[in-house]
Formats: C-alpha cells, structure tokens, sequence
C-alpha cells in the first residue's frame, strides 16, 4: 500500500515486519496449501477466453492481490514466481485498447450477468498488488489502460450510468470499483480516473438510492434501498462496505471533508448494528432477504443469537470490514479500528481456516459445528474455490501489516505479537522487536534492537491500548520509576532519543467478560450468554463435555473465577460459574479438528 501525506498510519515497506507464532503459521500454511496450489493461468482463461460466467473474473484478482500481500511479508521465491507468472500472463490479455474483461464486447460494460465492471474491479487491484509490490511499470500502465477504456463506456450519458450496471445490487456492486481506480488516480494523476470516480460518487453507488447521503441522512445499512419487500433488498454487506473504502480513497484524493465524515458515520453505523463477537456481520433473516443469501445486513449484532437465522457473517464481510477498518485507521489513526481489527483476526479469520489450509469456511457460525465443504464454488483443475476462499488469504495477510504500522513521527505497535519490525526513520532504520505471551497474558518485551544510520529526533513509538485493557503500564527497563500508564482506547507514546538496548516492559490486565444475549427480534435467542477474555470470544468444546449446550448457572455479573491451564491451543480457560465450572477454549480452536465435534460460543442460561 502506497503512502499517502493525509495518512496518520500507514504500512511500512514489504518485508520489514516478521512475525512468529500462530499469524505466521497460519500465513504460511495458506502460501503453501492454497495460493501455490491455485492454478493462475487456468483463473486468467475467464479473461482469455471471454468465458462470460457469473464473477468468475474475480478469482484472479483476489488470489493476486493476497499472493502479493503475502510475498511481500514472506519474501518467498517461490511464491514470487507465481506472481510474476501470472502478472505477465494477464497483461498478455489485455487488448491494445486496454480492454481486459470476460465479455464479449457487444455484452459491455455489463455482461450477459452483469459482473463485468465487478471483473474489472479485481483485475485492477490484483495488477494493482502487483505493482505495490515489484514497482512493474508494465503493471501500473495496465491499470491505467484498463481505467481509460472503462471511462470510455461508464459515466454520464450518453455512457452508460454505473448504476445501470451489476447484477442485483443497482450498480452497487459496479461502483465499488471505486476503490482502486482512485488508486490508479493517487499514482498517476490519470485523469480518466478521476472523472470516472466523481461519476460514481455523484451518482451514489445505487439506482435505488444514493448510499452516501442515506448514512449522511443517519439510515441504517440494512435499510438502504429498501423497497418494502424483503426479498429484493439490495442491503449487500461486502459490496457496500467496499463503495466506502473507495469513498475514503476519494477523499485522499479531494480533500473532500465530508467524503471522510461519511465514511466514519458509515463506519460507525455498521459497528453499533451490525458487528458480533466474532467481528464480522450480515445474515440470512430477519429483515433482509434478498440475493446474497447470508450476506445482508440485518441488524445482526441485536440478531446474533437468533435462532431463525441459518447463514451469517460470510468471510468476505470480514475481510471487507477489516479493510474497511484499516482504512480508517490509516487516515485518522484512532486505535478503536485497531481494536475491531484484532478481534476480526483472533475470531473470524483464524477460525474460519480449515487446519488443511485448503479453504476458509463460507459462514462461520457461533454454535453447531464446521462446515467440512466449500460453499458455491468452482473447481480449477482439482481445487474448489469459493470467493470466500479466494478474499480469506487477504485477511491473513493483512496481519504484519497492522502489527506494526508507520506514523508520520515513528511506528505504532497494533498488535502485541512476537516479532521484528525495521522501521525507516531519517536516513536510517531502527529495528524493534517484541517478545510476547499476548494474548493469553498481558505481557510484552519491547526492545530496540539497532539504530542503523542517522534516524530523525525524537522518535516516537506508539503503543496500543486496547479498549478492554485494565491497568495498562509500560516500564521502563534502565530506569523502573519512568514507567507511564495508558488510558484504554488511545496509545501510549513512548518519545524520545532511542538508542540500541532500549527495552520496556509492558503489562496490562486482560478481563474475562460475559455478554447477556442482545435480546433482538426472537424471544427464543433470550436466554443465552457468552465469554469474552480480552479479544477473543470462548467456546464451550464437545471434546471437553458431553454437550456444549447445556444451560449455565445464571450468576450475577462479575462472579466469575478464571485460571488458564497450559493445554496446545490458542487460549484454555476454566472458568467458575457459580458453583459449575466451565472449560473454555477460544473460538479458533473450537471444533478445530472439522470432524463434526461440535461447540456452543452462546450459551443457553439456566433461568
């Protein structure tokens, strides 16, 4: 990601960051199961070949866009083959005129599904991820191209209006190209590009209704378009979240203040209504019933524990709300983003990884067990690959990236992982690492390794504090009586001349927290409770009861005992309710052996 002078944070360099336990692990067992197991010639035939299948061409890009974010952590050469491979394969496609889409051209810009501009969409932002990370003239020049030729077709009469394409949505599927074509504006300055985008932000993403001035006009996300028959509500979580991101990369671009102000408020509306514990959203009932079955807004964080709702929180919303959140937390630098992030990645992202690294599951649930199988997929020579399996990786591989972040006066430390940070700093770097038992314990060695070169004065290192954090202290190890104290929900700064053999100390109490059920539309998802300890949401195991959904004590709030038995796994906790205890184990790890062993993350109450 290309730094921008608006940017309070932004990504540090491709292979700076290191990281080591269980995001490691995960990133490279999905580097070595799925992204050099995919075949990227076979995914970029949608495009050679003018398949002219429903979304098809968004395959390549996903995958693209995630080998890219993960070669440039890994460094891996084997990896980078493929993406070289596949970045020239593609470009080889792409007509002299810039066309690259999986239509014929009498079907465009809308194709006989109406994915095209959808298409087109991750063809530019995995050619994009491409360029980010090699510095490919060819590829930036492909992007650019490609954004003339569909400026040549979308845009005010007598083109054809963004919002007359897509396939369901009213053109908020289309629209949410927004994003990297203000991208390929940020780079270059192409003009075709920003005319191309102020057409689809005056036009307001939607047919039906102009998406922008509903959240200026304080609506909810689930009542967008809303038509009055549930069925054919276009409420599209992924979708529309991705029209914001792009709204944020337009206002970088315009200076446009209330592009920012809606992107918040936007922002702000899908966190209080529609995001659970796990941090992610959207679901099949009760309100919302139109395409994208278990991928609507529906007022989900009230409808979490309700029991007519089968399918929720797909993991494209995830991935999309972490971007999302990343944007905003790059722009404004608020740690609450960072906040939601966390939990997105200990919950939603890691439990929705199958222990093969061959999928990431479609719907996470909260309670039942995992689904063994690929959701609407599409077998490429042997593999099945579902969008969500394709958008999973990027979630990964977004985690080095936010561990430790760019300020405009020195780092942020987001994530309290074990790992290594070289941090450009003046003329020179200076390389951190953390020695961490987070997040079972709230205990972090910080420690500057090297200063290398001359590096600018004072500089600053941000530390997190979560919002859920409770006596967050950071002590300094030469000199114990600096030690400071933080305030949850804002950093610490840590400023001043630093020199090599710096090292704090960092403890902070994490709590273990229970949440009465929301109490939404269905009175039979009263009764039930959950756990959280710090970011991550508990589960109750089959493998460590008879049955996970057997009712608990209702004890009063607060009368609660925990102890953490070392067991393999992410997190164990055994907690005291009341009389009965509880062995707990984190969400990831529940029912992590996808061998039908089932697990209870809302747990019915005894009343």
């Amino acid at each position: 990601m290309i730094r921008h002078p608006k940017d309070k944070q932004f990504d540090l360099p491709a292979g700076s960051v290191r990281l080591s336990g269980f995001a490691d692990e995960k990133i490279r067992l999905i580097c070595e199961c799925t992204l050099k197991v995919i075949d990227m010639h076979a995914l970029a035939d949608f495009f050679r070949n003018t398949m002219d299948w429903f979304a098809t061409g968004e395959f390549w890009g996903k995958i693209m866009r995630a080998s890219c974010l993960i070669c440039g952590y890994t460094g891996d050469p084997e990896l980078r083959a493929i993406v070289d491979t596949a970045a020239a394969d593609m470009m080889s496609i792409q007509r002299p005129d810039g066309c690259l889409s999986t239509v014929p051209a009498h079907t465009q810009p809308n194709g006989t599904h109406g994915s095209d501009m959808w298409e087109r969409k991750y063809a530019l932002m995995g050619l994009l991820a491409y360029y980010e990370l090699t510095g490919s003239t060819d590829a930036l020049d492909a992007c650019v191209r490609l954004v003339r030729f569909t400026n040549g077709q979308v845009g005010d009469a007598p083109k054809t209006p963004v919002t007359d394409t897509g396939w369901a949505f009213f053109g908020i599927e289309s629209s949410s190209i927004l994003e990297p074509v203000m991208r390929v504006f940020h780079l270059t300055g192409e003009p075709a590009a920003m005319e191309l985008a102020s057409h689809i932000v005056n036009s307001g993403c939607c047919r039906r209704e102009n998406i922008f001035e509903a959240i200026r006009a304080g609506k909810s996300p689930k009542d967008i378009g809303w038509n009055g028959i549930a069925k054919e509500s276009i409420a599209k979580a992924y979708e529309m979240m991705s029209c914001f991101e792009g709204l944020c990369e337009y206002y970088r671009a315009t200076d446009d203040a209330q592009a920012l102000d809606t992107a918040a408020a936007f922002w702000d509306k899908v966190f209080d209504e529609e995001i659970t514990l796990l941090g992610s959203g959207g679901a099949d009932a009760p309100f919302n019933l139109g395409p994208g079955t278990g991928e609507q807004w529906n007022f989900t964080r009230s409808e979490q524990t309700n029991p007519d709702i089968d399918l929720m929180m797909e993991t494209c919303v995830t991935v999309y709300w972490m971007r999302l959140c990343h944007q905003m937390l790059r722009l404004t630098g608020d740690p609450k983003y960072a906040d939601q992030m966390e939990i997105s990645i200990y919950n939603a992202i890691y439990g929705a990884l199958r222990p093969d690294g061959r999928f990431f599951e479609y719907f996470p649930r909260f309670n039942g067990a995992r689904n063994p199988k690929v959701n609407y997929s599409f077998n490429i020579k042997g593999f099945d690959l579902s969008c969500c399996t394709a958008n999973g990786p990027t979630g990964l591989g977004m985690v080095p990236y936010l561990a430790f972040t760019g300020t405009p006066d020195g780092v942020a430390l987001n994530l309290y992982e074990t790992g290594e940070a070289r941090v450009p700093s003046g003329n020179g770097f200076v390389v951190l690492k953390t020695e961490s038992m987070y997040p079972r314990v709230g205990m972090v060695r910080l420690k500057v390794a090297s200063v290398e070169g001359c590096i600018a004065e004072p500089f600053v290192i941000s530390l997190r504090v979560p919002g859920f954090a409770e006596d967050f202290t950071v002590m300094d190890a030469k000199d114990p009586a600096k030690s400071v104290t933080g305030v949850p929900g804002t950093y610490v700064r840590l400023s001043g001349n630093v020199t090599a053999g710096d090292e704090w100390l960092i403890c902070f109490d994490i709590p273990l927290k229970r949440h009465e059920a929301p109490h939404g539309s269905n009175r039979a998802g009263d009764d039930f409770a959950a756990f959280t300890y710090g970011s991550i949401l508990l589960a109750r195991d089959s493998r460590d009861c008879a049955d996970p959904l057997a009712p608990i004590p209702d004890a009063p709030a607060g009368d609660y005992r925990i102890e953490l038995p070392e067991r393999p796994g992410f997190l164990c906790a055994r907690v005291m309710v009341g009389d009965e205890e509880l062995t707990l184990v984190d969400y990831m790890s529940a029912g992590s052996a996808w061998d039908g062993g089932t697990f209870a993350s809302w747990i019915p109450v005894k009343r």
